[in-house]
């Protein structure tokens, strides 16, 4: 008798997997939620996500005349990864390209090279794996150099962390995270705002509710950026009183840029929300979503590190001006008219994404 319970147990068992699979696959929006984010996933990681940095944009300045330190500039210059950005005459003008982040790497060579046979590099830690596998590169044509030029006193690399200067990785990614956390909360609340009212019954009662369409969009969207602005608060108190990372900037201009950056993706998500039936179809899409923005944005990967196709894709996404932007004003004390180069495109891309989800809002309550 127990055993003819469990037999037909798994017979009705295996007949609703069976027919949730058809109906899956028999439904055109679930085939492409099927396929999409797996090739999209696919082509990320596999080329988007890379540690290896192809070009390292350099800045020198040399003042010895010595054979070693013209081979030493010869190789670097041969070398397929470095990119040689300016040939620099004073310490002013190698400041300067690692302010503006034209050069990864600064490289000076003083005088007295022939005596001390040291090398000094300086780096843009704004970016610690960056910054840390470029050394790495420089290191190894050190490396050869000693092999070929063994003697008492080999090369010596003396080097500089800027607006890092511990070289902290913490740094980056925590101040960094401030916003990613805000693509997780704010894309994936706001992407199931509509669709739950759809699943729970409530959405024919929230079309009764005497609001109009613009006042229904703005209902759903501040409550996923309250949230986010709440949650960035607490994480930059653990970043500012616990990790003791110094706050160089204004306080006010990083939650602005912590607002305008939700604005941006408030659109997007409810967009999603949208033009979705069920919660699972808003679910899987806001997480596609939010691994393109995440991969491509410079936090986990440096955008230098990737092919021109997906510089491209990182260049039209908010996230890269929002983190790159948040880390200028935290670590380096700048303001938000300093970084405007940046502030620019973010709120280019919230009007269009706040346009594009009030259309689609308003089309489909009517």
């Amino acid at each position: 008798m127990i055993v003819e319970q469990i037999v037909n147990s798994f017979f009705r068992i295996l007949a609703l997997v069976k027919k949730e699979i058809l109906t899956i696959l028999k439904d055109p929006k679930s085939r492409i939620i099927l396929i999409a984010p797996i090739v999209v996933q696919c082509v990320i990681f596999g080329y988007g996500a890379s540690f290896h940095l192809e070009h390292i944009p350099y800045s020198i300045l040399t003042q010895s005349n010595s054979k070693l330190s013209y081979e030493f500039e010869h190789t670097l210059l041969n070398t397929q990864r470095f990119e040689l950005d300016k040939q620099c005459s004073s310490i002013d003008c190698l400041q300067d390209s690692i302010d503006s982040q034209t050069s990864l790497i600064g490289i000076f060579i003083a005088a007295d090279f022939d005596y001390t046979h040291k090398i000094n590099v300086v780096m843009d830690a704004r970016n610690t794996a960056s910054a840390n596998t470029a050394l790495s590169y420089v290191s190894q044509i050190v490396e050869g150099l000693n092999t070929k030029y063994f003697g008492d006193k080999p090369l010596i690399i003396d080097y500089q962390f800027l607006f890092n200067e511990n070289n902290y990785t913490r740094y980056t990614v925590l101040i960094g995270m401030c916003l990613a956390l805000s693509i997780i909360q704010v894309l994936l609340l706001s992407a199931l705002s509509v669709t739950r009212e759809k699943e729970d019954g409530t959405y024919d009662m929230m079309l009764m509710t005497p609001a109009r369409p613009l006042e229904l969009l703005i209902g759903k969207a501040l409550p996923p950026i309250i949230i986010a602005i709440v949650q960035s608060l607490i994480l930059i108190s653990i970043c500012y009183f616990y990790f003791e990372i110094p706050l160089r900037g204004s306080l006010f201009d990083v939650v602005m840029q912590i607002v305008i950056f939700a604005f941006a993706l408030v659109g997007m998500g409810l967009s999603i929300s949208t033009i979705s039936n069920t919660t699972m179809q808003s679910l899987i899409i806001g997480f596609s979503f939010t691994t393109i923005l995440l991969l491509t944005s410079g936090l986990i990967t440096s955008v230098d590190a990737m092919p021109a196709l997906f510089k491209y894709v990182a260049y039209a996404n908010p996230a890269y001006y929002g983190i790159n932007g948040i880390w200028k004003l935290y670590l380096e004390g700048k303001s938000l008219i300093d970084i405007a180069a940046l502030q620019i495109p973010l709120v280019i891309m919230s009007i269009i994404s706040l346009s594009l989800a009030t259309y689609l809002f308003r089309h489909k309550l009517n």
